[in-house]
């Protein structure tokens, strides 16, 4: 969508608006929008609660002012977030106009410039046109969600003299921002909640929110949280925050961030208490890193807390150094820091009986499980752990590699037909179907993996005209759990397959794809259904599997070598050899 190369682009004042450096405290910053609740390394020096930030306030028309010039300063009008009603914008439009127009629909952004009718005589004119011409960039919803778009713009904007002043009054029925206005005034953040049915962890959402400079950003932060999930994974989350919970203000004293929220908060349980902090510490960020957070209620005393203390909460799960597998003659074996690799203990270190595709669960089980196919009849699990045999947990003919939730569930796909998958979980050697749609359905599920929050599932799917990547949202309720909100990330290309997928966090999955130019490894945001990086990664070997974690990732190369990615050197170094195969982290 948002291509990082543009992103260091000059900021330029646009027509009819002014543009201001506003520096102030907690409520008036620019800050970085990613980030976790980390130990404090940062240097307070900097104060990531009190940069300045480009502040764009929205002046009205000028008397006398020509069509393209208002079509100008509207557009500017419409960026300034400070105008929470787009008054000033209104008063660019004729009356009718300032009656249906309704901005809230959409926001859609592009790249491109307006071009007036030249051909009029404007001192005779009642009526012309100024037409947009450009380029789609992306379109973000009233909830925050934004999708990619292409194709060329072409929005006329039509003006009639109203006493002698020009005035738009027909127009788009969205709000337009050019792409310097997005990076001005919008920030791309990442909201936590929550499991619905489960206590452990956050699952992330990911949101374009605009900062309005006289609430600052972590005001409009908490302020979004406050507001909910989006309808993507609502149904999968919760939020330890009451209804009707409101935010007073957000102070700093000293080294400690102060929120001050209304009496609802109040009845929040003692046993939700961890995850709300974990919440809102998880969603401001580096806004709060290495500081102290204080919660209070109508200015009462409150709790402190530091949020380096939810780091367990983190929705990738893996953390630290997370020890990788690989098959290497019929076993699976554990990488080591240095020389080979050592069998692992149980079922699946031996080589008594065949089995391919391991998947490992969460290092937070004990002993860790192994899931693998066998004997095509289905999936097999065996405890990694002396003496630990296998056990079919999942029947099936035709299963696609098994996959571990951070709950302790494995997952596979079954093809019943040519044209048809069903889904299937199983959770202490105890199978359930999943309802899963027809879009999701229909064709051959070839490999399904699911996220390291437990929230989504990303599938290759074989529909008979080619592979596409599909995403779901997981909704679980009780034994009755379905894969709902189903989108297609990747369509079916000519002449291109998709090989294989891995999760590299909750929010980002490696996609394997070979096509006639050779294979490439390509990392895509799922909830944006962007290429987030500079590109993909060009393949001089022939890789058959894939694994990722957020800052590695290993391949099984065709000639028997497990290879390492370096993200800093951009290079792959052999890990393992000798007919070393099949690459594997936890989860994902």
């Amino acid at each position: 969508m948002l291509s990082e190369r543009l992103r260091a682009r000059r900021l330029t004042a646009a027509a009819g608006a002014a543009l201001v450096l506003v520096s102030g405290g907690a409520g008036c910053a620019t800050v970085p929008t990613g980030g976790s609740p980390r130990p404090a390394q940062e240097d307070h020096g900097k104060d990531t609660l009190s940069q300045p930030y480009v502040r764009l306030i929205a002046t009205r028309p000028k008397k006398g002012a020509l069509p393209e010039d208002i079509v100008k300063g509207f557009q500017a009008a419409m960026a300034a977030f400070d105008d929470r009603e787009l008054s000033v914008a209104r008063d660019y439009l004729t009356p009718d106009a300032a009656k249906r127009w309704n901005p809230w629909r959409q926001t859609r952004i592009y790249e491109g410039k307006f071009e007036p009718d030249r051909t009029l005589d404007l001192q005779e004119a009642t009526r012309t046109t100024v037409t947009l011409k450009g380029t789609a960039v992306a379109k973000i919803d009233p909830e925050g969600r934004s999708t990619p778009a292409a194709g060329p713009v072409v929005e006329p904007f039509t003006l009639v003299k109203l006493n002698g002043e020009w005035r738009i009054d027909t127009l788009p029925d969205a709000r337009l921002l050019s792409y310097d206005d997005l990076w001005r005034a919008y920030r791309k953040v990442d909201l936590y909640f929550p499991p619905a049915t489960r206590e452990t962890g956050l699952v992330a959402d990911r949101v374009w929110v605009p900062i309005e400079p006289s609430r600052g950003v972590p005001e409009t932060l908490v302020r979004r949280l406050l507001a909910g999930p989006t309808s993507s994974i609502r149904n999968a989350v919760s939020s330890a925050f009451p209804p009707g919970a409101g935010l007073n203000r957000i102070t700093v004293e000293g080294d400690t961030v102060v929120l001050d929220f209304s009496s609802a908060l109040e009845s929040v349980p003692s046993d939700r208490l961890d995850a709300l902090k974990a919440q809102l510490v998880w969603t401001l960020g580096e806004l709060v890193t290495g500081r102290t957070v204080e919660i209070r209620v109508n200015g009462g005393s409150g709790a402190r807390f530091r949020p380096a203390d939810y780091a367990r909460y983190d929705p990738n799960v893996l953390t630290g150094s997370v020890q990788a597998y690989y098959m290497q003659g019929g076993r699976l074996l554990q990488f080591r820091e240095k020389g080979d690799g050592t069998p692992v203990p149980g079922a699946a270190g031996e080589q008594a009986v065949k089995f391919s595709q391991p998947a490992v669960s969460s290092t937070n089980e004990f002993p860790p499980l192994v899931a693998a196919l066998m004997n095509g009849d289905g999936v097999y699990v065996a405890p990694m752990s002396t003496g630990g045999q296998w056990q079919r947990w999942i029947a099936g003919g035709d299963m696609s590699p098994p996959s571990w939730d951070r709950y302790g569930t494995v997952w596979s796909a079954e093809r019943v037909s040519p044209h048809e998958s069903r889904v299937w979980m199983a959770e202490n050697g105890r199978a359930h179907r999943v309802d899963i749609n027809d879009e999701l359905a229909y064709g051959r599920i070839v490999k399904l993996r699911v996220s390291r929050d437990g929230a989504r599932i990303a599938a290759i799917v074989d529909d008979g005209l080619g592979t596409s990547v599909k995403i779901g949202t997981i909704v679980r309720n009780g034994l009755q759990t379905r894969i709902e909100s189903v989108q297609t990330l990747i369509e079916p290309r000519d002449a291109q397959k998709i090989k294989d997928i891995a999760w590299q966090d909750a929010a980002d999955l490696l996609v394997l794809a070979e096509g006639k130019s050779g294979q490439e490894l390509t990392t895509w945001s799922v909830m944006e259904g962007v290429v987030p990086n500079d590109g993909p990664i060009k393949l001089d070997s022939k890789i058959k599997s894939i694994a990722a974690v957020p800052d590695h990732i290993l391949a099984a190369a065709e000639e028997g070598q497990v290879l390492t990615y370096s993200m800093d050197k951009h290079a792959w170094t052999p890990r393992a050899d000798n007919g070393a195969a099949t690459p594997i982290y936890p989860l994902g």
